[in-house]
């Protein structure tokens, strides 16, 4: 029994890293729940400023995503990743406590409100670009190779769990306690995830032995040869920037598709978008047992076909029971594909460059997404004209989600077919 609970934990410093990063993620995604509801419920409710504010939001904590996360990676593999998570967890502490002392000792109106809001929003995601790519040069170290995937896996299903309490913990807050208090447990969760980091042992030791400090823009751009040159790392970037634009089709697709070719009611929509998460819990608990018979390059592939091939039966008009259970496959696929890319990273990546490689991630996925938003958003529109206009009787919404499933279903076979290329140069040098 003791055996099975230390490798659960794997060691001290994992389980204060992994408490670490999901007290993060919880101020993180509560803090982005609650201002939803605020701007919605409260700030702009009768205002027709209300989506240009959710769309600054959305911006918010965008952009960093783009923009910072490249350059935090670089700075993070010439600085102590350790301290670079405690800086990022000190700065968002500091944020909240600034903006909820301006906000309760002034009477500040609705657009000065939305100012520092903001401001919080940009502020706290730039502190996350330097803070999640710091865990994983971190996590490199501290995880041993057989018990990656492992680790990953619990990762994944404390995320989901945290992302399905804190969507519905944030408006509660709010509605209870009002924005101010509901801002303070932003404050506990980053000042935990502080003090966790503060709590391990050994590290910054061994951190420091390790580290190099490359000039800057050198670092920069040898990262992103690196990470282009690396066959492995390739299909994973290639993957991501598939799965990010189909994921941003789909963020305006779905939610049309159920309520004007499923008929969805609200209720029932509630149920599909909940078996996304559901699955994705399920499948952190699968992927362990699944890759005692397949490699994590195998994984990663047939999970983004699976991906696929659930949302193109999803686009063929199911009944309510078959669309949740389509759902619930692509949340279980999804969270295997997530899985599996910690590792993959890990067994590639070289010390020193971490920080940089896993940066490069983040900013993939935002532009593929926001690029499938905006194509999905300004052609939407024009698709239904010209279904109209020729009267060709086409599902226009399941249309554009059959676009995604096939996006997905392309990038799989491109990876297939580049991991038979690398098996048979492998082969030929033998």
């Amino acid at each position: 029994m003791k055996n099975r609970f230390a490798d659960f934990f794997i060691s001290r410093n994992f389980s204060l890293l992994w408490l670490a990063q999901a007290l993060s993620s919880f101020g993180e995604f509560v803090f982005e729940s609650t201002v939803v509801v605020w701007l919605v419920a409260d700030l702009f409710r009768d205002s027709a400023f209300l989506p240009s504010a959710v769309g600054l939001a959305v911006a918010a904590s965008a952009i960093p995503r783009v923009l910072v996360a490249p350059l935090a990676g670089a700075w993070v593999d010439r600085m102590t990743p350790l301290y670079v998570m405690m800086a990022a967890d000190a700065i968002r502490v500091t944020n909240f406590l600034i903006f909820v002392l301006v906000y309760s000792l002034f009477d500040l109106d609705k657009m000065q409100v939305l100012f520092g809001v903001l401001a919080v929003l940009l502020l706290n995601s730039s502190a996350a670009q330097f803070f999640n790519p710091s865990r994983q040069a971190v996590m490199q170290v501290v995880i041993p190779p057989a018990k990656r995937v492992g680790a990953s896996a619990k990762a994944m299903f404390s995320l989901t769990g945290i992302a399905v309490l804190s969507a519905s913990l944030g408006p509660a807050l709010y509605a209870s306690v009002g924005p101010a208090w509901a801002l303070m447990i932003n404050v506990l969760a980053f000042s935990c995830s502080a003090l966790c980091i503060v709590a391990t042992r050994g590290l910054r030791n061994t951190l420091l032995v390790q580290q190099e400090r490359p000039s800057f823009w050198g670092g920069v751009s040898a990262g992103l040869r690196f990470s282009w040159g690396h066959a492995s790392i390739r299909t994973l970037l290639i993957g991501i920037a598939l799965y990010g634009f189909s994921l941003g089709i789909n963020s305006v697709a779905l939610s049309l598709y159920a309520f004007k070719t499923l008929g969805l009611s609200p209720y029932e929509f509630g149920l599909i978008l909940a078996a996304f998460p559901i699955g994705g819990l399920i499948a952190a608990l699968l992927v362990g047992p699944i890759l005692k018979f397949l490699s994590i390059h195998q994984v990663f592939v047939a999970s983004i076909v699976c991906m696929g091939l659930g949302y193109l039966g999803y686009s063929l008009t199911p009944p309510f029971y078959l669309a949740w259970a389509l759902m619930f496959c692509c949340g279980l696929f999804f969270a295997m594909f997530a899985v599996v890319q910690g590792p993959m990273l890990q067994e590639a990546v070289p010390a020193g460059y971490m920080g940089r490689v896993s940066a490069t991630i983040t900013p993939i996925l935002a532009i593929a997404s926001l690029a499938g938003t905006l194509v999905c958003s300004q052609t939407l529109y024009l698709a239904q004209e010209l279904n109209e206009r020729f009267d060709a009787h086409l599902d226009v919404y399941g249309c554009y989600i059959l676009i995604a499933a096939c996006l997905l279903l392309l990038g799989g076979g491109l990876m297939l077919r580049g991991q038979r290329v690398a098996r048979g140069q492998v082969a030929e040098a033998l």
